[in-house]
């Protein structure tokens, strides 16, 4: 039986003892409610119904162990669909690289390694071009395997019986057109290595399974996160060359001494594309233009104002964006990079999606904003109430308005 057989057999299992623990919690609930109108109705102890529930259990972890031929234990899922036991592997591309630099397939013996090589040929052939810079070169195969994959998120994916789930490595991606973060990182690299751009995989397994690659583009080091970016049609480049500050959050954390430092903001896509704004006030008018033009993804930046701290107005701009709801409309921020002096930064728009998030945050009025001169902005320019309510007093650090 294949992996993925297994976990789905574990799946459904477990659906079905999830199932039978919510019937009974309803069965309690039902006995406490006859126990109060009737005293002369004997309740089952909870110890009883614990001891039954328990021997329940055991039962099934005892079938599904006979099922799997092993401990059910090594099979137990987290959040990201990832089994314990089971981090997936990081593909080894040497053969690859060396039978495309050197033409000769000879010394490939896997069929797999030979159909990723002769759709690595195709794939290269059509997306680059003679004259291109190390930066145009990354961003194309960035937007190639964004364009020919999705992320399976869906980690129960039917597999024909014939076959096992390719979707961490670049098999998966070519043949399948369906991979996971593995996946997309050591297709991206295998690109890289055979294009001569030096790049390495990060393998975060600390909090969960999740990776990416970091690159180095003229001389300077950046990460970059295909499964991260937001993008639904096309890439909104979230994460295409991002400094650390950007991807240490604590989330997918990393031995930093294994990896070059990555501080550099020269390449950074949302930098680079970021059209300086006089005020925060010109955001509402750079909404409505960008709607006008059906543009998915837009980009900013802002003077950090004198005194005021970058962190600080970087958070800011993420909760004003975050506060602005239009009927039909989604609105949501890629990362704000902090470049010390200004700060640049994505809006992504949607035509679907709900907004139930708490938009009130607790921080410092960094970039002095007159709430209501910006409530006025949006309403101006595109016909809304815009409703922005922190939880601090407007101390306003800059003693100015913008």
């Amino acid at each position: 039986m294949t992996t993925a057989k297994k976990i789905l057999t574990i799946a459904l299992c477990i659906t079905c003892l999830a199932t039978g623990m919510t019937g009974c919690a309803k069965n309690k609930d039902s006995s406490d409610t006859k126990a109060a109108n009737s005293s002369s109705k004997t309740e089952t102890s909870d110890s009883e119904k614990i001891k039954e529930l328990s021997d329940n259990l055991e039962k099934l972890e005892n079938t599904l162990s006979d099922i799997l031929g092993e401990d059910i234990n090594n099979y137990v899922s987290d959040v990201d669909g990832n089994v314990n036991g089971e981090i997936h592997p990081i593909y080894d591309d040497t053969a690859v690289v060396e039978a495309y630099k050197s033409g000769d397939d000879s010394k490939l013996t896997d069929d797999k390694d030979k159909y990723i090589l002769k759709e690595l040929k195709k794939a290269v052939g059509e997306i680059i071009k003679d004259g291109m810079s190390e930066y145009d070169k990354e961003k194309a195969v960035y937007d190639y395997v964004f364009s020919q994959t999705h992320f399976n998120d869906d980690f129960l994916v039917v597999i024909s019986d014939d076959s096992d789930d390719e979707s961490y490595n670049p098999y998966g991606f070519f043949h399948d057109h369906i991979t996971i973060c593995v996946g997309n990182a050591t297709t991206v690299k295998l690109f890289f290595a055979v294009l001569g751009i030096e790049s390495k995989i990060i393998h975060s397994t600390e909090n969960g399974e999740h990776a990416w690659n970091v690159v180095k583009i003229d001389g300077k080091w950046y990460h970059v996160d295909v499964t991260f970016d937001g993008g639904d049609e096309a890439p909104d480049y979230a994460y295409f060359n991002v400094p650390d500050a950007v991807k240490d959050d604590g989330s997918y954390p990393w031995n930093k001494e294994d990896f070059p430092a990555c501080t550099a903001t020269d390449d950074c896509y949302i930098c680079k594309n970021a059209k300086k704004l006089d005020s925060v006030y010109n955001i509402p008018e750079r909404i409505k233009k960008a709607m006008s033009d059906n543009e998915s993804a837009i980009y900013m930046s802002l003077d950090v104002p004198e005194g005021a701290d970058s962190v600080a107005v970087a958070e800011q701009v993420t909760n004003i964006i975050s506060s602005i709801y239009i009927d039909d409309c989604y609105f949501s921020s890629t990362p704000v990079i902090d470049a010390g002096n200004k700060v640049s930064f994505g809006i992504s728009v949607s035509t679907s999606g709900d907004d139930d998030s708490d938009n009130s945050y607790d921080t410092d009025n960094a970039l002095g904003v007159d709430y209501d001169k910006l409530s006025k902005a949006f309403s101006d320019a595109l016909g809304i109430d815009y409703e922005y309510e922190p939880d601090y007093s407007d101390n306003n650090i800059m003693g100015q308005s913008l």
